[in-house]
């Protein structure tokens, strides 16, 4: 009888400290919430006199106040899209707010990122040491991260549409910067726990759009500065370019990309692509198109539209040498266009000019290399570094 009451007293026990162990659990988590809350109420309520330090961008946004770095990420394109916004915080006020995801204290110690472009953000930023783990290696053209991976002081931490969550977790970086393909599904990396900061800057429409996400990397680390500098080169040089093909009358046409797998990807005409070519003196085909990406069409539908067309401009790797008589014998049905029989297509080779890893950080030299080709006597001195003539 006596055991049988101390099982009694000693389950009323047990269940009187787990009821103190819910309580405080549900303390912390309401003052976790209300400390999130207070972020949000402090921004909110000061909304009238903040401004966003970006001019060019719309797939995010970057307010500062009181100490306080809000970096807003936009989810979708439409007007009422999704955000999700992240607070990097200084030192001063880590003991006010931390335990949350979305809150960073200070700039985080090393990082995982899953962009071409932004790992290029991080070497032009001086900040490349921060990075321990990448995705799709071997694709990787820096020397810089080439090395870092064969000393293994960098992972591989994602390849091939695969994310490595044990290898993740044994690494553990303070964030992962990623890019995602669909904002709704739950990404592979949530298991480990680890902060996620989606990386958005090729759903960017302009040139400079899409360069200014150097200052989304920057604001994560204290570098709004070195930033601004580089970004403020990049707009100049542009402008520059683009005032030189604003001059002229003769605006040459042009299209892009090749037949593959029985459907032809172009560009939208409301995409960066277009832009350059609009700001490089030409006239896209598909300008009035309203796609922001690449879509979809028939090879007889772009026969149609751009085969008097004087341009073609391809972004190809070639086991050889880029040629007129490759082209044709991959598809004898190209000879067809203008742009073919004029010697008229404009080429870049990727794997030779890290085109991909490092364009979108340069797109005045984009800019640069289309006007040479298009307006030559405009630039006649200039050496392209992407784009030319195949020959």
């Amino acid at each position: 009888m006596t055991f049988h009451l101390n099982k009694i007293i000693l389950a009323k026990h047990s269940f009187g400290i787990l009821l103190l162990i819910l309580l405080v659990w549900g303390i912390a988590g309401c003052g976790h919430k209300r400390q999130q809350q207070d972020f949000e109420k402090l921004f909110t309520d000061n909304e009238q006199n903040l401004k966003s330090e970006i001019r060019f961008a719309k797939g995010f946004d970057i307010y500062r106040l009181n100490g306080i770095t809000k970096v807003v990420v936009y989810l979708s394109g439409d007007e009422n899209r999704k955000a999700v916004s992240f607070y990097i915080l200084n030192k001063k006020k880590e003991k006010h707010f931390s335990g949350s995801s979305n809150i960073f204290s200070g700039a985080p110690g090393k990082a995982a990122v899953f962009s071409a472009t932004q790992l290029a953000a991080f070497e032009k930023l001086g900040i490349q040491d921060k990075v321990i783990g990448v995705s799709e290696a071997a694709y990787i053209k820096s020397p810089y991260f080439r090395n870092r991976l064969i000393e293994k002081k960098i992972f591989e931490l994602a390849g091939s549409g695969n994310f490595y969550t044990e290898k993740t977790m044994t690494v553990h970086p303070s964030v992962i910067f990623y890019t995602p393909y669909s904002v709704n599904d739950m990404h592979a990396m949530e298991i480990t726990g680890i902060p996620l900061v989606p990386f958005f800057d090729y759903m960017e429409t302009s040139p400079l759009g899409r360069a200014e996400w150097i200052k989304f990397t920057a604001a994560f680390f204290n570098k709004q500065k070195t930033a601004d500098s580089i970004f403020h080169t990049i707009v100049t040089e542009y402008d520059h370019y683009k005032q030189l093909a604003d001059t002229v009358k003769d605006r040459p046409t042009v299209f892009t990309d090749k037949y593959f797998n029985g459907q032809w990807f172009v560009a939208g005409g409301k995409s960066y692509t277009a832009a350059f070519f609009t700001d490089a003196g030409a006239g896209y085909i598909w300008k009035d198109d309203t796609h922001t990406a690449s879509f979809p069409l028939e090879y007889e539908v772009v026969y149609q539209k751009a085969r008097d067309a004087d341009y073609w401009r391809i972004i190809l790797s070639y086991g050889e040498k880029p040629s007129y008589r490759a082209l044709a014998e991959e598809n004898e049905l190209y000879r067809h266009f203008k742009a073919f029989k004029k010697h008229q297509v404009i080429f870049c080779a990727p794997e030779k000019t890290a085109y991909f890893e490092n364009s979108p950080l340069e797109p005045q030299i984009v800019l640069a290399d289309l006007i040479k080709v298009f307006h030559p006597e405009l630039l006649p001195d200039y050496q392209p570094k992407y784009f030319k003539l195949m020959r």
